[in-house]
């Protein structure tokens, strides 16, 4: 009979790299990107919304708001 073996995940040794206090900023880094490219393509997406609409002048507006 064979023996069983869990299947191997990398989550733990994934979690334990990350962990790690040197590569905490990284993690810092990597998601002030995701969050701040997130916001920009929001505003992108609501700009282009307002021009297809023919509000053009809205969107300087809305920027300085």
């Amino acid at each position: 009979m064979m023996p069983q073996v869990e299947p191997y995940s990398g989550w733990d040794n994934l979690r334990g790299i990350l962990s790690r206090p040197d590569n905490v900023p990284i993690l810092i880094l990597i998601g002030l990107a995701v969050f701040f490219t997130a916001l920009a393509l929001r505003q992108a997406f609501r700009h282009d919304r307002l021009i297809r609409e023919g509000r053009k002048q809205d969107v300087l507006r809305s920027m300085t708001e």
